[in-house]
């Protein structure tokens, strides 16, 4: 069940404990009075296969998520559209775990390199909310996830959020909400 917080100074606050679904993100919407954006990644990534089960931190200006790789998952990593990885004020790279079924159909490899190596760029789009108050929600890997101020994101029919600066540094908007 999720619950909008609309007593934060900063604006609506999403929490949730169960997984959000596509029906769910629709909702949201309605309940906000808002029409969800569309988006597309505009930012690259590098990645790299997971040998064995591994547990990544995604942080952003503090602890955003965990989650855990299995053997053949992707361990990515946030780049802007210059392909330079994102770092927060802490100086973390902005990491995360993208399971090795789910890549394939979400990445493509791209022409560049970066530091960290070979760049890949997403397919398609994705549809979004903005929650200037942030969310504590429940992610499609059965950890939590926060951020102070985000976005929700419907991709496929995962559903999650993304911190507003990694978001602003690696999307580009298409329409307005």
């Amino acid at each position: 069940m999720s619950r909008i917080d609309r007593t934060s100074p900063r604006g609506p606050r999403l929490i949730s404990d169960t997984k959000l679904t596509p029906d769910d993100f629709r909702e949201i919407a309605k309940d906000l009075g808002m029409q969800p954006f569309t988006a597309r990644k505009s930012g690259l990534i590098t990645a790299r296969t997971a040998e064995h089960d591994e547990t990544v931190e995604t942080l952003w200006n503090g602890k955003e998520t965990v989650n855990t790789a299995r053997p053949g998952d992707r361990i990515v990593t946030n780049l802007d559209a210059h392909g330079v990885p994102l770092v927060d004020r802490d100086g973390h790279h902005n990491v995360y775990v993208v399971k090795a079924d789910k890549f394939v159909t979400l990445y493509e490899l791209g022409n560049t390199t970066s530091p960290l190596g070979q760049t890949y760029r997403a397919r398609g789009t994705v549809e979004a909310i903005a929650f200037p108050g942030g969310f504590d929600i429940l992610a499609p890997w059965g950890e939590r996830q926060l951020a102070d101020n985000g976005c929700l994101i419907l991709n496929g029919g995962d559903v999650y959020g993304n911190h507003a600066d990694t978001f602003n540094a690696s999307y580009e908007r298409l329409t307005t909400p």
